[in-house]
């Protein structure tokens, strides 16, 4: 190992420390302190409301907790570390190990990337957003809104961090094609436009993101409730379509009165569209398909199951020869599967144990009355950890102890659902908070600085917005906390 100089600045051999740390050599490091978190937790003094199954439970929550937030390791290979300590530890057994492993909120994550791959492959994807940009982008304010409209459009239906990697190339050609270069106005407005719409949109359905599907699977294991399909978007809509609107305002401010070319990017949009040629038979049994599959999850999904849905499309997929076994083996992101899994299994198993009734109860020594400001208190620490680890580590963390809370203070365990997941998917203003952010980053044409700047107004604001809608608007189609 080389030696540190020994004029180099404290801060300096800090930054340079925490590098190593957190490089793939350095990762024994982390993994040591998360080796001590655990055996801290299974050692200190704890009041007796606690068993010894709710100690073991917490050490493996500590252990996940650490290594989730520092992203010591990838998110799937975490998860598999919890599958093996949970019955390691002795929290439970190996067999509800698994049991909560294979709960159906997983197979419908699984159901949904199996689907979004025909979707990319046929082309579909990349035909709608070339349509919506050539259509509506014929100056500068109302391309920007064709961006992040079409974003927030799309990761109704499909992973947002697909959409954003979807649009990219789209988004870079276009703005290249203008003559705006790196540090311009207009160039950072476009990528924020393309990153706010996927991270936007996703909050809409429970097809936008999978930590949507992570939070009912918990919500169910825990309370035996659930939201259905045209729940969840009847009631995170509001927030989604105004949020939306605030952002377009932000958009335009960002840009100011900077002017480019559009006809280079209107001709290039043209070529692109001629490319693709008349609509194929493949994209048409595709939107078919996932049209027939949404109607579905909103008259079937409490009945049938929303993984069973799923299910049926996959395989109608395949019947249909929309879909083919090797691109879905390169498209779907296996250990999303994995880490999901595990984080449901380690929720059941804080539950069970008696570890987050136990966790409740001190809290509510503090003396707290107000289940107003519990709420307040969960949407607010939601969204605070978004911005610091991955937004569905943050469900995994904050959902057991919050639904716990939702039964001492007699809030609707849907609504603290809803109180979690939602502020989880408004993360704006560091690249660490959801994939779209970092890939607008890559551009090269927005900085962190900047992204920091804009999305703290649109953090806060989002914020606002959902505590607004859950006061107001919910009583008014049936939710109330």
């Amino acid at each position: 190992m080389n030696e540190t100089p020994a004029n180099l600045k404290i801060p300096d051999r800090f930054r340079a420390f925490l590098q190593y740390a957190t490089s793939s050599q350095g990762r024994w490091i982390w993994s040591l302190v998360a080796l001590a978190i655990y055996l801290t937790v299974m050692v200190i003094p704890l009041p007796a409301s606690y068993t010894v199954e709710a100690r073991r439970s917490l050490a493996v929550f500590g252990v996940a907790v650490f290594l989730w937030a520092t992203n010591t390791l990838p998110l799937p290979v975490t998860g598999i570390l919890i599958l093996a300590l949970l019955p390691f530890s002795g929290a439970i057994s190996q067999k509800s190990t698994y049991t909560y492993f294979g709960n159906w909120a997983v197979f419908f994550v699984l159901g949904v990337l199996i689907l979004s791959s025909p979707i990319m492959r046929s082309g579909l994807s990349t035909r709608l957003a070339l349509a919506v940009v050539s259509r509506f982008g014929k100056t500068q304010s109302s391309l920007l809104g064709a961006i992040l409209g079409i974003g927030a459009l799309m990761s109704c239906f499909i992973i947002a961090h697909a959409v954003a990697a979807m649009l990219f190339p789209i988004v870079l050609e276009v703005v290249r094609a203008t003559g705006a270069k790196a540090g311009t106005k207009f160039g950072l407005a476009a990528f924020m436009a393309m990153a706010w719409g996927a991270v936007i949109g996703s909050n809409a359905t429970l097809l936008g993101g999978a930590r949507g599907p992570l939070a009912l699977g918990i919500l169910q294991n825990a309370t035996g409730q659930t939201i259905s399909f045209g729940e969840w978007t009847l009631w995170s809509m509001p927030v989604v379509i105004v949020l939306g609107l605030v952002a377009y305002g932000l958009l335009l401010l960002v840009m100011g009165d900077e002017k480019v070319s559009l006809k280079a990017a209107q001709k290039f949009l043209q070529v692109r569209n001629k490319q693709l040629g008349p609509i194929s038979r493949r994209e048409m049994l595709t939107a078919g398909l996932i049209v027939f599959v949404i109607v579905l999850w909103l008259i079937k999904g409490d009945s049938w199951g929303l993984d069973t849905i799923a299910f049926l499309g996959v395989g109608l997929a395949f019947v249909l020869g929309i879909a083919e076994w090797r691109e879905v083996e390169e498209d779907v992101n296996w250990g999303i599967i994995v880490m999901y899994g595990s984080a449901i299994a380690l929720s059941g198993a804080l539950d069970s144990t008696g570890a987050t009734e136990a966790v409740t109860k001190q809290l509510l020594g503090l003396g707290i009355q107000s289940s107003t400001i519990i709420f307040v208190a969960v949407v607010l620490i939601s969204l605070l950890l978004t911005e610091f680890m991955s937004n569905a580590a943050t469900v995994a963390v904050l959902m057991p102890v919050a639904l716990s809370l939702a039964a001492s203070y007699g809030i609707d365990p849907r609504a603290i659902t809803l109180g979690v997941v939602v502020p989880a998917g408004l993360g704006f203003m560091f690249p660490v908070s959801t994939p779209a952010i970092a890939i607008a980053v890559g551009s090269g044409y927005v900085k962190p600085l900047a992204v920091l700047r804009w999305g703290l107004w649109l953090d806060l604001i989002g914020c606002l917005l959902f505590l607004l809608m859950s006061k107001i608007y919910w009583p008014l189609v049936g939710l109330r906390w």
